[in-house]
């Protein structure tokens, strides 16, 4: 048996913080796959549904992804019927996305998903350790954002 140090014992915070988000995503994964959605497309219809049509870039930004990445989770919705794209008639390098009216018929179902995943996240907590908790997870996000890396 070794003695050497392990990453967990090197940061055991991180270890416990990327063991909750692997376990967050595979429950996230697990009640959208019912839906037929991917992790990840419901933040985004969510952001049309809420904002409605909107540039790529704008929804780039809004979603705080890469334009790229955008552009492949687009290809994939727009073929399973969830999204339109279209030309800005007024600037042709512009490309619109707003929500197709099948994406409308998700809707109710991807918020019982949150709801879902909501509630089998924070079931053994207080109301009191969910807003901790809450905070601290803001703090560690904004700890992370890449307006702190130097």
């Amino acid at each position: 048996m070794t003695t050497e140090p392990s990453i967990e014992s090197r940061g055991e915070v991180s270890w416990a913080l990327a063991r909750v988000a692997k376990l967050h995503r595979q429950r996230a994964d697990e009640l959208l796959s019912k839906l037929g959605l991917h992790v990840g497309q419901e933040m985004l219809l969510n952001v049309l549904w809420t904002q409605g049509e909107m540039s790529q870039t704008e929804l780039a930004d809004r979603l705080d992804i890469q334009p790229a990445t955008l552009t492949v989770a687009l290809k994939r919705l727009e073929k399973s019927g969830l999204i339109v794209r279209a030309r800005d008639p007024e600037d042709k390098r512009v490309s619109k996305v707003q929500p197709s009216y099948k994406s409308g018929e998700l809707r109710n179902g991807v918020m019982l998903a949150w709801s879902r995943l909501e509630h089998d996240s924070v079931a053994g907590l207080t109301d009191a350790e969910q807003g901790m908790l809450k905070i601290l997870l803001n703090k560690v996000a904004a700890s992370l954002s890449e307006d702190q890396i130097e």
